[in-house]
């Protein structure tokens, strides 16, 4: 009796569940252990992107430009990038990258990607005829890199970042799609003045062209949940910047590839149809969508 009423005075105020720790260590060592169960899924999920976005970042940069040389070289990074989206997200890994296509979609992106490139080679021989440039054809390969170097931008800076500034931040769609515009116009600064081969200043006008049509982009892949046609828009106009030559027929050089962007982005011309494209973008955002929840 003298044991038990002990017992009552060292644990009488020591609530049950604490009780049972004492009592029992063994019991206190499996609940550890199924704490730590419980968030080792997401260590392990955290640990894996810790390691794969970096890859995923790695392939883009380093394989989607032609740093090395190789036509193909765009294409490995297509692949890569998708497998590490994969790895990253698994199942729902279409829906990060914007890749969910059906295929009436996928056809609608490659009939547009046909009008815009019809349209845009109009338009820049427009301007290349007032400044004596000659754009000519060139060979598959060259059209061949377009087509997956642009997919590669679409994907990382287009819909991973778009979506997780959306979803996972809560960033309004608005500003996400502005705040990446702008860095969108001066990632091109950026690389034609300190990263590319081929180096050069790109002009006020142009950026603010990049802009504008970083804009739209940005627009069309929130509000469509996928990057067809804002690839679409992107294919058709570089397949003809640079996917075909461009000469100056005044001193039969090559204009280099900042120099077409000021030349074509930078004209009067563009900067006008991209302030009317953008603000075409922009009202269809106020009227589908209430202010307060775009910004």
């Amino acid at each position: 009796m003298e044991k038990y009423e002990n017992a009552n005075k060292r644990f009488g105020s020591v609530p049950g569940t604490e009780k049972a720790k004492l009592c029992c260590p063994a019991l206190q060592i499996a609940q550890n252990v199924a704490i730590q169960k419980q968030h080792s899924p997401n260590m392990t999920l955290r640990l894996k992107r810790i390691i794969l976005l970096p890859l995923l970042g790695l392939s883009y940069g380093f394989l989607s430009y032609n740093f090395f040389g190789g036509w193909w070289n765009s294409s490995v990074g297509s692949l890569l990038i998708i497998l590490f989206s994969y790895l990253i997200w698994g199942k729902n890994f279409l829906k990060h990258t914007g890749l969910k296509l059906d295929l009436q979609t996928i056809a609608k992106s490659i009939i547009l990607a046909g009008i815009v490139a019809i349209c845009a080679l109009l338009i820049m021989k427009f301007i290349a005829n007032k400044h004596n440039v000659q754009i000519s054809f060139t060979n598959w390969r060259d059209y061949y890199h377009d087509i997956f170097y642009i997919l590669n931008e679409e994907i990382v800076i287009g819909a991973i970042l778009l979506f997780a500034l959306v979803h996972r931040r809560k960033i309004k769609p608005l500003i996400a799609s502005v705040g990446l515009a702008v860095f969108f116009a001066l990632i091109h600064f950026a690389f034609y003045k300190w990263i590319s081969n081929d180096k050069g200043l790109i002009g006020i006008s142009t950026l603010t062209t990049l802009f504008l049509v970083g804009f739209v982009r940005n627009s069309l892949i929130i509000q469509t949940g996928h990057i067809g046609y804002s690839w679409a828009l992107h294919f058709g106009w570089m397949v003809v910047m640079f996917g075909s030559m461009h000469i100056d027929l005044n001193t039969n050089l090559r204009v280099t590839e900042p120099e077409r962007f000021n030349l074509y982005l930078g004209s009067i011309e563009m900067l006008i149809i991209s302030i009317i494209i953008a603000g075409l973008s922009l009202t269809y955002w106020i009227k589908k969508y209430n202010p307060q929840h775009i910004v």
